[in-house]
């Protein structure tokens, strides 16, 4: 087989599962993206009942400048090294949750109530004693960029059903120091009627109910044109439809609100992608990834694959080797694909095919699954023949 031959092989299985699911900025469950600042929404805390056994906890999140995030926060709780994602702090920063049987919960997270070993399940009696159940339990933020302090949770109080204990404060410090940022300052001065409507729709697009989201982020933009974020929510919403005037128009309003507002880059070069203009999708993620080199793995993936389509190869295997080491694959597995096509454009042939394997470790029930192992079996063949090519440098 020639080396042409591997090369536009590589090509094809990129284009057959990557490109569809890379521009959609979905991971492989084909949701939705999260919210770019890394918060899942919940609705309102339910207080809870003399049956349920639930314990009410309240507090604050702060930036250790001191002010409170301009996003809400995912509130996690820690329990020997399980992570239960138990609620959201508002636009202030404050938030309170209820902890126990049947208590709400936010999915997203690593285990939940229902499936993790604390003691308690759906809808059933804390099956030890709350104090035994929540030893060495901890509260902490969670919010893509900043590491989160922890806040014990008073054990001692656990007994005391339909109290509201006020736990303290979580203070977020940034990981590391980024010109860009993952949530939008715009989002302190949304007034209050704009911001009703947000959070109804920020909620729908998380439940993926993109019919629902629409109309609510619409009207939060039009009360408060400088929202970049429900821009941002926009954007996915008509991009899910295949608008994609409308999604660019929205991307690049979020971006006009807030010139350092990262997510609305990586907008940007998704619907690019989808149109196939890879300069343009380039220039975007390029933008996204000097902003900020931290939070936004899948910016160095969609620079990786334009630059690809672009003919610029080293550029190409830069930025996936940037999104190989930042995590990107588990929620673009594609990157390894783009990797073994320009490995095996440089007749690598033996990591070539380790890429592969990772892909197909990763989704091995993939659409072109046959494909790719068929690609597989002939790069094992060529990495096992004695006499090779020398290898050469990419084409210019």
């Amino acid at each position: 087989m020639s080396i042409r031959r591997t090369v536009q092989l590589a090509a094809i299985v990129i284009l057959m599962l990557g490109l569809p699911s890379a521009v959609m900025g979905q991971s492989r469950s084909g949701s939705l993206p999260p919210n770019p600042s890394g918060t899942t929404p919940m609705g309102p805390p339910t207080m809870p009942s003399s049956e349920s056994n639930q314990m009410m906890l309240s507090g604050n999140i702060i930036t250790d400048e001191g002010s409170p995030p301009s996003e809400p926060v995912a509130i996690e709780r820690v329990c020997n090294g399980r992570v239960i994602r138990e609620g959201l702090s508002d636009f202030k920063g404050s938030f309170t949750i209820s902890i126990g049987p049947g208590a709400p919960r936010v999915g997203d997270s690593e285990t939940t109530a229902e499936t993790s070993t604390m003691g308690f399940g759906p809808r059933t009696k804390w099956s030890q004693s709350p104090q035994s159940s929540l030893m060495g339990c901890e509260l902490r933020g969670s919010l893509a960029g900043f590491r989160s302090s922890k806040l014990r949770i008073p054990v001692e109080n656990a007994g005391s059903e339909g109290a509201i204990v006020n736990v303290g404060t979580i203070v977020l410090e940034r990981m590391e120091k980024t010109e860009g940022t993952t949530v939008s300052a715009t989002s302190l001065n949304a007034p209050r009627e704009a911001r009703k409507a947000y959070d109804k729709g920020h909620r729908a697009v998380e439940n993926n109910k993109v019919t629902e989201a629409q109309p609510e982020l619409e009207k939060a933009v039009q009360l408060y044109p400088q929202y970049a974020v429900a821009w941002l929510d926009l954007g996915w919403v008509y991009l899910q439809q295949n608008r994609l005037d409308k999604a660019r128009s929205s991307f690049t309003q979020a971006q006009a609100a807030d010139s350092k507002f990262v997510p609305a880059y990586v907008g940007l070069s998704s619907v690019a992608l989808r149109e196939s203009k890879w300069e343009e999708a380039a220039d975007s993620s390029a933008r996204a990834t000097q902003l900020d080199g931290v939070d936004f793995p899948a910016a160095f993936y969609y620079n990786a694959l334009a630059n690809f389509r672009l003919g610029k190869l080293e550029l190409a295997e830069k930025s996936a080797r940037q999104a190989e080491t930042r995590g990107a694959q588990r929620s673009f597995p594609q990157v390894s694909l783009l990797l073994g096509a320009m490995l095996a454009n440089r007749q690598e042939y033996a990591e070539a095919a380790e890429q592969l394997r990772s892909y197909l470790k990763a989704v091995p029930a993939a659409p072109n699954g046959a494909a790719v192992r068929q690609q597989l079996a002939e790069l094992e063949k060529l990495a096992a023949t004695p006499v090779k090519a020398e290898a050469r440098p990419f084409a210019k």
